[in-house]
């Protein structure tokens, strides 16, 4: 391999490293999805165990015990549906970084034909191999 050759392999060293941090952010912003996702399901269950606990108190004052539980699992599903929209949003940026890095890849590694023996089948944009196209 001639120097050139070697740099193009530098700079495909350093986009892949991105496209790595990329995916750690991707896996940060599922696991969000996933969490805002068991706090709107656990809105109804922790509603229906406080209904259980107020009465089994057998307490007067029934319909503020009602208002309370309501509270809790507005505030629980409300929180839920905000990280569950607020991280999807986020996903949907880094896929467009993630693609447009792979499209820098594809054209990287175009530049070299030795290279793009190499590595051409390796880069995938969106399911569809770049040497297909």
């Amino acid at each position: 391999m001639d120097k050139n050759e070697r740099e193009i392999l530098l700079i495909l060293r350093t986009l892949l490293a991105l496209e790595r941090n990329f995916l750690a952010e991707e896996r940060t912003c599922l696991a969000e999805f996933r969490t805002g996702l068991a706090f709107i399901v656990l809105g109804p269950v922790v509603g229906t165990v406080l209904a259980y606990i107020f009465s089994s108190l057998a307490l007067e004052k029934t319909l503020l015990y009602d208002l309370i539980n309501f509270i809790c699992i507005s505030i629980i599903m409300g929180l839920g549906i905000r990280i569950t929209l607020r991280s999807r949003s986020q996903l949907k940026e880094i896929r467009k970084k993630k693609n447009a890095l792979k499209v820098r890849q594809s054209e990287i590694t175009k530049s070299s034909k030795v290279i793009n023996d190499l590595l051409g089948d390796c880069i995938c944009i969106d399911g569809l191999k770049v040497n297909e196209s």
